[in-house]
């Protein structure tokens, strides 16, 4: 989690301010009544900010521990996935497309993938999405997209809407090496997930963990630079503004 809490330090100087951490009994209340053991790196997560997690948690909600313990309480047992799937975050939106780990999908370092699951009857067969390959790579993409890109003045996005057309998207480790030509340094993670530093400017590069193609979100200090990378990056075949 330094890694972490440093970048966004970065953007956010007083961000350790923002955020706290539940205390370890808490975990085991949560792991009694889930009935399974918790991953190692959401253990880390929840006791670093998992009752508040500052600008970085902004847009979900329900993910202190005591909270999830009355969501699996009152929620009805034929609206909850199996419990191989581990309610993490919470979505506010009318859409309520939830946050879940997977947890048949645990790595050697303990995290898991993420899903995204609403709450009906048999939705985690045929409405989940896998939508980050682990939790500590959620974190660190909207470290960048909720944190550090609105501190830039100018901001933008591009998809690749080849991979929705039947069309070979671009090579996102290719277009990496295009943003490291323009002087941008890539971070060494996340791994999936992409994340881009300058001095005046940064990208967050999203990947989903099992289709092809990208989106990204740039943000630029300066409005002629901003104008200039934007005229760059829209002559790369398959990239445009979203």
């Amino acid at each position: 989690m330094d890694e972490l809490l440093t970048l966004l330090e970065r953007y956010s100087p007083d961000f350790r301010n923002d955020i706290s951490g539940v205390d370890g009994w808490a975990l085991e209340e949560l792991e009694a009544a889930f009935g399974h053991p918790l991953p190692d790196f959401y253990r880390e997560f929840c006791l670093f900010m998992g009752e508040r997690g500052g600008p970085l948690l902004a847009r979900v909600d329900g993910y202190n521990p005591l909270d999830i313990i009355d969501f699996y309480r009152l929620t009805p047992p034929t609206y909850l996935p199996p419990r191989r799937f581990l309610y993490v975050l919470g979505d506010p939106s009318v859409d309520a497309q939830h946050y879940w780990l997977d947890l048949e999908t645990l790595s050697p370092d303990g995290d898991c993938q993420v899903v995204r699951i609403p709450l009906s009857e048999h939705a985690w067969e045929t409405r989940a999405s896998r939508v980050y390959v682990g939790l500590r790579e959620l974190l660190f993409s909207w470290a960048m997209s909720q944190v550090a890109l609105p501190t830039f003045a100018h901001t933008t996005e591009y998809v690749t809407p080849y991979s929705t057309q039947g069309q070979r998207p671009p090579d996102a480790e290719n277009f990496a090496l295009t943003l490291e030509k323009l002087g941008f340094v890539r971070r060494p993670f996340p791994n999936r997930c992409l994340v881009f530093e300058r001095h005046d400017a940064a990208i967050d590069l999203y990947r989903p963990p099992d289709a092809p193609g990208f989106s990204l979100k740039m943000g630029v200090s300066d409005l002629t630079e901003h104008r200039r990378l934007q005229s760059i990056l829209e002559d790369v075949d398959g990239i445009e503004e979203a």
